[in-house]
């Protein structure tokens, strides 16, 4: 993890894209949703634990998107994703798409809640994230 947060490199493909070439809207969301997940791993949070683990699953509940430029087919992009605002229920994710030349495609900040996945309400976030990541 580079400055409490995780990247992972993709190339755009044809299924990525419209029939001009640039990249869709949702493949920039699909991309995010990946690389979110690392992160939450990387910070002890990974999958098998959001499904049956005593910390709730996080669920999004926001998402602001900046799109900024497109990418188009046969691009190479790398999605960096951080930590942001930690609260006692909620916590934020802030990531960008970048190009191999360090354009920025896009940025988003999404807001995530813990639920527990039986009762289907929101939980106190983990007490370990809220000490160490908490604002």
């Amino acid at each position: 993890m580079k400055d409490g947060g995780v990247e992972r490199e993709f190339t755009v493909y044809f299924f990525d894209t419209d029939a001009g070439g640039v990249v869709h809207n949702l493949t920039y969301l699909r991309w995010i949703e990946a690389v979110r997940t690392d992160l939450a791993e990387e910070l002890g949070w990974g999958i098998g634990e959001m499904v049956g683990g005593e910390h709730g699953c996080p669920v999004l509940t926001k998402t602001e998107v900046e799109y900024l430029r497109p990418a188009r087919l046969g691009d190479r992009v790398r999605v960096v994703s951080r930590l942001g605002k930690v609260g006692k229920v909620r916590f934020t994710v802030e990531s960008e798409v970048r190009g191999v030349e360090g354009e920025v495609f896009c940025r988003a900040r999404q807001e995530l809640v813990a639920v527990d996945l039986k009762t289907g309400k929101a939980k106190g976030l983990r007490e370990d994230w809220q000490k160490k990541h908490g604002s």
